[in-house]
């Protein structure tokens, strides 16, 4: 039986204990999956759209002014892994795709993250 990926996240939430700011920045994958607009069952995610998808993020953060839209993709390819991951566990799919490597980013914390980049 073939799931898509919103319901299967909002499940995950449903079944986790999360901070709401974690929470928060699920729901903000989720919905940026929705966006994307080329979502496939759970079931049927390959690495070529795990890749598009991140590509899309990282295209929109950059075109919306972000100074680290590596950071942006990033963030969304780790909430993916660990839904993917519990679906997974709960047999919602077989076996996890393989996800694309991490794209480049500024690593700053605190106020400096704000920064324009030197």
């Amino acid at each position: 039986m073939s799931h898509s990926f919103e319901p299967v996240a909002a499940k995950y939430l449903a079944a986790k204990k999360l901070s709401s700011g974690t929470c928060k920045e699920y729901r903000g994958t989720v919905t940026k999956w929705a966006s994307w607009g080329k979502g496939v069952d759970v079931d049927q995610i390959g690495r070529s759209h795990l890749r598009e998808f991140l590509d899309w993020v990282h295209e929109k953060a950059t075109a919306n002014g972000g100074s680290n839209a590596g950071r942006a993709a990033n963030k969304s390819r780790e909430n993916l892994r660990v839904i993917l991951s519990w679906a997974w566990e709960q047999d919602y799919l077989e076996k996890l795709p393989r996800f694309p490597k991490p794209k480049p980013q500024r690593n700053v914390a605190g106020r400096h993250y704000l920064t324009t980049p030197i």
